[in-house]
């Protein structure tokens, strides 16, 4: 029987082909030499498997080149039954597609029994999946491709090369190839059965892959069956296979095949994508066959051979009732796979008169399988078809004239112009005015005006063409930079400041209408900001700020301002040159709009502003400014601005009258009693001081103000913010805050997290106390201070156990939970990942999981992968592989480090063959990243677990072509896998040594010392040269260049370890004296080696000794001082004092057991164990070191093997 882990992952795409393959094969041939019905065709299923390769003849020998998946440990076959039952769980575990659900419904009911009858429900459902996952690749990279001629024709290359690298992966899977090979080595039997369903997916996959020879065997073999005849998706498919590779005569093959077999009535009146009543189902199955051969003679470039098609359609003499041997009347799409063809073939001036002739038409088709003589007028997405041609072919005349008349008739019939509409008429006129520099400016001029007023959209209910698309964000900057650069500044600046307002509105009305969630409206805002960033860089990087005017500074400050964004400090300081230079003139004369944006260049200046305020203040005066017009944020900016910089703030404002006279007073209660939230005035709130909605610049705080520029400056570190950034981000916040300007609770909240990362404490908690300033001034809004207040709270949280200070943590935890709330995913999962220092990590990690279940939280990719990870280090595989599962039912994707976590703990239970599935799937997914640790827990696996040189060589050529750089890690397993596994060999094992000495990325340390000590004493049992290498380290090149001292604890354990497996206990004495003169500490792994290797020589009063010299730590924390490093991280036991206390571990405690017994000193074992009771460590630790007792074969050697590695090399 395979491992039992093996029985959740014997769904994994097409590696469980070669699984069932593995344990089907021979068992399947030999059935088909002595079978003679469907019954026995697989009575052999459960018969032992050879993993030879002596074998001869064709199909199912290929596939046994390893034996690797084929039993357990002890051989044992598995069975029929059992095998059916994994492969099974691809329809509980593998969650279709949504176009694939109803379907797939559908045909369960009808399959399901025919399967069981058949004997191939292991191999359908198997070819189902694989091909299933086909199409969804397919209709990825179609998806994909899509995208990507989009964003160039709009100009965006950015990140094109990554799509090309994620369309190329996607083509690369070989989901095909396996289905095609399990359907191969089934219907090798002749009893073999497959219902309709699995021939279509497996000719689909034919049509997508171009492979008509695969079509022809899979039809041959659905032609033999004269229990289910085709429909007419079978002909479909057939046709496009040879029509893709461009082979008209198959395809015409194809289509008289099912033009007689329609004669003949044998032909299922069933297709994709139809469902309708009977009739309608019928004739619309028959069409689409008569438009797949129309697409097939425009694919091969038979245009006139498909208009000829197309006539017989139109000439047929079929009526109202249906006939399967009658040419059938053309549909809507019959036309527009016309139309669809001539685009294709690059004849769009004949595409563009049939699309003219059907737009003269009088009705739109109820439906595109409505049979008609007469063409309707085109549906949506045959104007997309057009759009796209004609703008390809830079037919720009005739693209416009075409997108007027459809915004005519959308209006007239309520139908969408779609934002892809939008975008190709964008490009394809931005295109053409960008290679026409010599343009008419009257000509240039009015084009644009055409664009900026009809091709943009300014309606709001729709929630169309926003910022959400990169594509239009970018064509909407390129559309305003033509107003620019032709010379029309104040309009280019006009139609920015429409598309962002627009844009704002657009969120706002969505948020309102619940058309987008927070995520999705965030992601709008953020596009919007970066539409005002990118047009202001581009701007100033055309113009320079010494020769812009000023009232296009201040526009352009004010559009920043607007959507939230951040002014750059480049504009501010050319906003105030500019308006030093020209206030003095005669002739400055500024909108109320760009008065307001000097206002808030002046009180956002990080400098010291009062004396530019004060001037500003003059200018309002002696230009009459309508400062009475100004916004409500201008207000109050104008207000508490100066409240802080002027003494006579009260007379400068009485000149401007009221509000700004009873505004300051009410400002000036409000700052005398700020003890009282109550007093705030509400005339200084903002109404809506969302994170969501942008251009709020401001919101009343009792001591300062809530600021959306600042918030801008300081969250510039989120996401991804290095150690410098974060910092940075820190120093804004103490500069706003000592001047009484805040951000907004979210970017307090993220900075609190980030600072948490770095170990940051105190600084986490000068954000928190300004927080709670924050909190306060939201008092009138509860609302908005609950969500900031739990925002607040979950965050510290998180920063707290980065920060190492989980008590703390759990503390805000509390808080949250006493106040009915629920911390968040991610700060469950920091909790998780930094459960330490107990000796029942995971039993803690699992409570905190499962509390937050309870809660209803829904886990994110990072809190599964730090529950897995600390089910895989407690070798919990079993509920690993059930989290891993309920992930991907989720729908989120697993990363990197989730495979690498649940293949570790495959690997920490000995099963090979899950873990060899998890990592083929793994490097499989289209966005796998090659990291290193999932190449090195493979390689661990074959090192130490399951010795096998030939599979660690494997996965470090794998990681080699990856491109991964090896770790000290990677080093140590191959000096592991040379020195250890027989049969040894010491001259590769040095080569590698060489190679890592030579390695300037990797430093050599003290694990790479004693795997050689271990391979040259341990195992090939040379004491004289494991001796040398202990002698040569210290004066060793590597070790000169190293901070640390060697030889560290970890050599020291090795060499200790040597001694006792050669019983060499009378050298012992002075490698200790060594240890301790070296000032290298004691470590609780080295004791257990004393106390066995006294034991075994018959001093056990030294064992006792020993290990009574050891100290237990604090009941439930795990011992100190005693962990080796792990991976690519080094030692740092150099840091613990070589008098510091040696900690048992639970291994001293099993070491002293053993020792007891082997000398025959029960009573003394039994005694240990009850101390080891007393101390109240986990029950699964208790019960492993007592279930010694019951081995009567215990001596203190009992694991003792010379190929093992010691605690040392994990």
């Amino acid at each position: 029987m395979l491992p039992k882990v093996a029985n959740t992952l014997i769904h994994h795409t097409h590696r469980a082909v070669v699984a069932v393959q593995n344990q089907t094969g021979h068992a399947l041939r030999n059935a088909l030499q002595s079978s003679s019905g469907s019954s026995t065709a697989v009575a052999g299923w459960g018969s032992p498997v050879s993993g030879g390769s002596s074998h001869s003849g064709p199909g199912p020998s290929k596939f046994h080149a390893s034996g690797r998946l084929q039993s357990s440990h002890n051989g044992t076959p598995i069975s029929s039954s059992q095998v059916r039952d994994r492969v099974e769980k691809l329809k509980a575990f593998r969650v279709p597609s949504a176009q694939h659900r109803s379907h797939l419904a559908t045909d369960a009911a009808a399959d399901s029994s025919q399967l069981v009858r058949s004997g191939f429900g292991t191999y359908a459902t198997l070819i189902n999946t694989l091909t299933d996952r086909d199409f969804e690749n397919y209709e990825a990279v179609r998806r994909a491709e899509a995208r990507l001629r989009r964003r160039r024709r709009a100009g965006l290359d950015e990140n094109a090369h990554d799509e090309e690298n994620r369309i190329a992966s996607l083509r690369g899977d070989a989901h095909f190839k396996s289905a095609l090979a399990l359907f191969q080595t089934a219907t090798s039997n002749p009893n073999s059965k497959f219902p309709l369903q699995i021939y279509n997916k497996l000719l689909r996959s034919c049509a997508i892959h171009a492979n008509p020879h695969a079509a022809s065997l899979v039809y041959a073999h659905l032609e033999k069956r004269t229990d289910i005849v085709p429909d007419a998706q079978t002909f479909i498919s057939l046709i496009e296979t040879y029509a893709t590779g461009r082979d008209v005569q198959g395809a015409e093959s194809m289509f008289n095949e099912f033009k007689e077999a329609s004669r003949q009535d044998r032909v299922q009146w069933t297709c994709d994508g139809v469902a309708s009543e009977q009739d309608l189902n019928q004739r619309a199955s028959q069409t689409a066959v008569w438009n797949e051969m129309l697409a097939a003679y425009f694919r091969c470039g038979q245009a006139t051979d498909a208009l000829g098609l197309l006539e017989q359609m139109m000439d047929t003499s079929a009526g109202d009732t249906f006939r399967s041997a009658q040419t059938p009347l053309p549909t809507s799409s019959t036309f527009s796979r016309a139309i669809a063809g001539f685009c294709q073939n690059g004849d769009v001036p004949t595409a563009l008169i049939w699309f003219e002739r059907m737009l003269q038409q009088d009705t739109l088709s109820a439906s595109p399988h409505e049979s008609t003589r007469v063409p309707h007028r085109p549906d949506a997405s045959t104007w997309t078809t057009m759009f796209d041609a004609l703008a390809d072919e830079g037919m720009v005349a005739e693209l416009n004239r075409l997108f007027a008349r459809w915004i005519n008739i959308s209006a007239q019939e309520g139908a969408a112009v779609w934002s892809d509409h939008r975008d190709s008429v964008l490009a394809a006129n931005l295109k053409f005015m960008d290679s026409r520099a010599d343009l008419e400016q009257a000509k240039a001029h009015e084009l644009l005006d055409f664009l900026a007023d009809h091709v943009l959209p300014w309606e709001i209910e729709g929630g169309h063409f926003t910022f959400y698309r990169d594509t239009s964000r970018s064509l909407c900057q390129r559309l305003v930079m033509q107003y620019w650069n032709r010379g029309h500044t104040d309009q280019a600046l006009d139609l920015a400041s429409r598309i962002a307002t627009r844009q704002l509105e657009v969120i706002q009305h969505g948020q309102k209408e619940r058309l987008f969630d927070a995520t999705q409206s965030q992601r709008r805002i953020e596009g919007t900001r970066r539409f005002a960033a990118d047009l202001t860089t581009e701007i100033m990087g055309k113009t320079g700020s010494a020769s812009a005017p000023l009232s296009s500074l201040l526009r352009l400050s004010a559009l920043l301002t607007d959507v939230g964004a951040l002014v750059p400090s480049a504009l501010s300081e050319s906003c105030l040159n500019a308006y030093a230079l020209q206030r003095a003139s005669p002739t400055l004369s500024l909108t109320t709009k760009e008065w307001e944006a000097l206002l808030e260049v002046v009180v956002a200046s990080e400098t010291d502003s009062s004396a530019t305020l004060n001037t500003l203040v003059d200018d309002f005066l002696q230009h009459s400014a309508d400062v009475a017009a100004f916004s409500d944020v201008a207000k109050n900016h104008l207000v508490r601005s100066l409240s802080w910089h002027d003494a006579n703030s009260a007379r400068l404002l009485a000149q401007f009258g009221e509000p700004f006279s009873s505004r300051y007073a009410e400002l000036q209660r409000a700052q005398e009693e700020a003890s009282s939230p109550a007093i705030s005035a509400h005339s200084f709130d903002v109404q809506t001081p969302l994170e969501e909605v942008p251009g709020s610049p401001l919101l009343s705080v009792s001591s300062g103000r809530i600021d959306t520029a600042h918030s801008q400056s300081v969250g510039e570190f989120f996401p991804g913010g290095n150690k410098a950034a974060v910092l940075t981000a820190y120093r804004r916040f103490k500069s706003g805050a000592d001047r009484g300007i805040y951000p907004r609770p979210i970017v307090l909240a993220r900075l609190i997290s980030a600072l948490g990362r770095l170990g940051e404490v105190d600084k986490i908690y000068d954000i928190y106390d300004a927080a709670q300033v924050v909190l306060n001034s939201l008092e009138t809004m509860k609302h908005w201070q609950t969500q900031g207040w739990f925002l607040i709270e979950d965050h510290m949280i998180i920063g707290l156990a980065h920060a190492g200070d989980l008590e703390a943590a759990h503390a805000h935890r509390q808080r949250i939970l006493q106040q009915g709330g629920v911390p968040s995913a991610d700060a469950y999962g920091a909790l998780i990942l930094h459960v330490k220092d107990t000796t029942d990590d995971t039993s803690n990690a699992m409570a905190l999981f499962q509390e937050s279940q309870s809660f209803g939280v829904v886990p994110n990719i990072f809190m599964y992968n730090t529950v897995i990870s600390k089910l895989a280090k407690a070798r919990k595989a079993d509920y690993a592989l059930q989290l891993f599962q309920d992930m991907k039912a989720r729908g989120i994707q697993p990363t990197s480090v989730t495979y690498g976590a649940v293949i570790a703990a495959c690997c920490r239970v000995g099963d090979a063959a899950s873990a060899e599935l998890l990592f083929q799937e793994m490097t499989g997914e289209p966005t796998f990243k090659p990291r290193v640790p999932p190449y090195n827990t493979m390689m661990q696996l074959y090192t130490h677990t399951k010795p096998d040189r030939a599979r660690v060589l494997h996965y470090y050529n794998e990681l080699l072509a990856a491109r991964v750089q090896p770790t000290a890690h990677t080093y140590k397993l191959l000096i592991d896998a040379y020195g250890c596994i027989e049969p040894v060999d010491l001259p590769a094992m040095e080569k590698v040594f060489k190679d890592l000495v030579a390695d300037s990325s990797v430093s050599v340390q003290g694990t790479h010392w004693a795997a050689l000590i271990n391979a040259y004493g341990c195992v090939h049992k040379d004491l004289d040269k494991a001796l040398e290498v202990f002698d040569s380290i210290a004066t060793h090149p590597s070790t000169n260049a190293r901070t640390g001292p060697l030889p560290d604890a970890v050599v020291y354990e090795a060499l200790i370890n040597t001694l006792v497996t050669l019983r060499r206990m009378d050298l012992m004495p002075a490698y200790i004296e060594r240890l301790q003169a070296s000032g290298v500490h004691m470590t609780a792994y080295i004791a257990n080696l004393l106390i066995k290797g006294y034991a075994s020589v018959g001093e056990i009063e030294r064992s006792r000794e020993i290990f009574e010299s050891l100290q237990d730590p604090q009941e439930g924390v795990a011992a100190p001082h005693n962990h080796v490093p792990h991976q690519n991280k080094q030692a740092n036991t150099s840091q613990v004092p070589v008098n510091a206390p040696v900690y048992r571990e639970p291994s001293t405690w099993e070491a002293m057991v053993r020792a007891e017994l082997g000398n025959g000193e029960r009573d003394r074992a039994v005694s240990l164990l009850q101390r080891l009771q007393a101390r109240m460590f986990p029950p699964a630790v208790y019960q492993r070191i007592s279930g010694i007792m019951l081995d009567d074969s215990v001596s203190p050697w009992a694991s003792t093997d010379g190929s093992s590695s010691p605690s040392f090399s994990t």
